[in-house]
C-alpha cells in the first residue's frame, strides 16, 4: 500500500474494530487462503515498524519473538507490545474467515437450519486454518536457504523469520506515499485502453503502477518480483489470482499499441513484472510531507482509496 503506516495500524486493530471497518487489508481473505500466502507482507510491515520506530531496532532475536507473538505462537518477547497484538492473527482467523457451506453437509442435513450449517462449517474451516498456521510455525523457524531444499515448487514464497527480517531491513522505515501523475491518464487523453474497449479499471492499473515504483524506490531494475496475493489484498474489487495475471497482460498503450505490463511466471502465485517506460514515465512517488514543490505543482495525486470510488482522493494544483 502507499500508506505503509496506515497498513501497520490495520494489522494491530482489535478484532471488533476490523469487523466494522471498510476496505482494510485484513478483511480480504487472501491474507490466509492459499496456505496463508498473504502473511509475508503483513509480517514484513510489522517487522519494519519495530526495527525503525521502536527501541527494538536490529535485535533479530527479539524481532522473531515479536513476529511469533502476532501470529499467536509461543514466544518470549520482552518488548511492550500494543494492546491486542499478542495472538491477533488467530483472533482474525477465528472471526473473519470467509467460509462456504460444504455441499456434502447440505445434502446430508437438509432439515438443519442454515445458520447452524454455516456456523458448523465455519468451526471446521477455522480449525483447519489454525492447523495450517501451526505447521507454518515450524517452517518459519528454518533457515531460508535450508527451506530451498524442500519439495515445494513455489520456493519464492517460502517464509522464514530470516527472510522477513532481511526484507524489512532492506525496505526501511514505514512511509506514506502518493502516486503522482503529470496528466490525467484515463479520461482526457485516453492514454490507456483494454482490448479496444472502454476502460474501467483505473484502481487496478494505478495500484499495479504504484507497486512497481514502490518496489523500485531503493534500487532501479527492469523487473520486480511480486505476489498476486499482495495485490489482491490491496484492490477494491474482488479479483481471483488467475484473473489478475490475465489482466496484467491485457492493458495497452493507446498511442503505441504496446503492453503496459510484461510478466513472467515464477511460481504458483509469484510473477516478475516489467512496466513499459512510456507509461511509467508519467508517474512518480512523493512522500507525505515532501517539500518538493516542483514535483507537486500541476500534478494529480492518487492515494489508497477508502471506498469503491476511483482512486482520486486528492487532486492538487
Amino acid at each position: 500500500m502507499l500508506n505503509e503506516i496506515g497498513e501497520y495500524e490495520q494489522y494491530i486493530l482489535p478484532p471488533e474494530k476490523i469487523a466494522v471497518s471498510e476496505n482494510l487489508r485484513l478483511k480480504y481473505y487472501t491474507l490466509i487462503k492459499k496456505e496463508l500466502s498473504g502473511l509475508e507482507r503483513a509480517m514484513t510491515i510489522i517487522a519494519r515498524h519495530f526495527i525503525f520506530d521502536t527501541p527494538v531496532g536490529f535485535n533479530e532475536d527479539e524481532l522473531r519473538e515479536i513476529l511469533k507473538a502476532w501470529c499467536g505462537f509461543k514466544h518470549e518477547a520482552k518488548t511492550s507490545l500494543p494492546e491486542h497484538f499478542d495472538g491477533l492473527l488467530i483472533c482474525y482467523i477465528s472471526h473473519f474467515q470467509p467460509l462456504p457451506v460444504a455441499k456434502d453437509f447440505n445434502s446430508a442435513y437438509d432439515d438443519v437450519p442454515e445458520e447452524i450449517k454455516s456456523n458448523t462449517d465455519k468451526i471446521k474451516n477455522v480449525l483447519k486454518t489454525l492447523q495450517k498456521l501451526r505447521n507454518k510455525d515450524n517452517l518459519f523457524k528454518n533457515n531460508y536457504f535450508d527451506s530451498l531444499t524442500s519439495k515445494d515448487d513455489n520456493l519464492f514464497r517460502a517464509i522464514t523469520y530470516d527472510k522477513i527480517i532481511a526484507n524489512a531491513l532492506l525496505m526501511g522505515k514505514l512511509r506514506r506515499y502518493y502516486l503522482v501523475c503529470d496528466e490525467e491518464p484515463f479520461m482526457e487523453k485516453k492514454v490507456l485502453k483494454k482490448d479496444g474497449r472502454k476502460f474501467s479499471e483505473e484502481d487496478i492499473v494505478l495500484k499495479m503502477t504504484a507497486e512497481y515504483l514502490l518496489s523500485n524506490r531503493n534500487h532501479k531494475q527492469e523487473f520486480i518480483v511480486t505476489n498476486n496475493a499482495d495485490m489482491i489484498n490491496w484492490l477494491l474489487s474482488s479479483t481471483k489470482s488467475e484473473d489478475l495475471s490475465k489482466k496484467r497482460e491485457s492493458y495497452i498503450l493507446a498511442e503505441t499499441n504496446e503492453k503496459i505490463f510484461e510478466t513472467r511466471k515464477v511460481g504458483k502465485n509469484v510473477i516478475k513484472v516489467k512496466v513499459n517506460p512510456e507509461w511509467v514515465r508519467h508517474f512518480r512517488l512523493i512522500e507525505d510531507g515532501s517539500d518538493d514543490l516542483d514535483a507537486k505543482l500541476g500534478r494529480i495525486f492518487f492515494s489508497d482509496a477508502g471506498s469503491s470510488e476511483l482512486l482520486r482522493k486528492n487532486v492538487r494544483y
